[in-house]
């Protein structure tokens, strides 16, 4: 899935400031498991990973105009759970920073779509999806979704916000959709 990306590594571990400013006030804050360090900083396991690649945007970049990076991050939230919703999940993502969103957003949707469809996998795109993240651009974003999953059907989200674009997935749900389409993978 690298796509000519690079990996990076992030960490479990944050600052919860930095969910609190780019999230806004969407349900993730709620669902954080937050509390203090040994020096009184108010941190929290990571809920999930584009704040952080806004956050420290520059030094992703390091002095280049545009670059694109892949991660597979274990994320935290404190939710029922409940089939497709842990509180304890891993997130494949993918992240372009870029100061071009909109396109950051075509290549994101292209490489989402490849991926999924390597699998074999069959999917619904909305490209009008309303994501509930206030560091996307104008709540803009897309899904992809699995209607043999019911509930918990989005696969994969995603979208554009000021520093570039990039999707999550959720590997546990990628799993169920995989299983309930009947596709195994040697």
């Amino acid at each position: 899935m690298d796509a000519g990306a690079e990996e990076a590594i992030l960490p479990a571990l944050w600052s919860q400031d930095t969910f609190i400013s780019k999230t806004g006030g969407s349900e993730i804050l709620d669902q954080m498991w937050a509390f203090p360090d040994r020096k009184g900083r108010p941190c929290c396991l990571i809920p999930e990973a584009t704040a952080l690649f806004q956050e420290r945007c520059k030094t992703f970049l390091d002095g280049r105009r545009e670059a694109a990076f892949f991660y597979i991050a274990r994320c935290y939230r404190y939710e029922r759970p409940q089939a497709g919703r842990y509180r304890e999940f891993t997130q494949l993502g993918f992240e372009i920073l870029s100061p071009s969103p909109s396109e950051g957003l075509a290549r994101s949707i292209a490489i989402c779509r490849g991926f999924l469809d390597s699998l074999g996998l069959r999917y619904e795109l909305d490209c009008a999806a309303r994501r509930g993240l206030s560091y996307y651009l104008d709540g803009e974003g897309f899904e992809m979704r699995a209607p043999e999953l019911g509930a918990q059907k989005q696969l994969a989200g995603g979208g554009p916000y000021r520093e570039g674009a990039g999707f999550g997935i959720g590997l546990e749900r990628l799993a169920l959709a995989l299983e309930a389409q009947g596709i195994a993978l040697d």
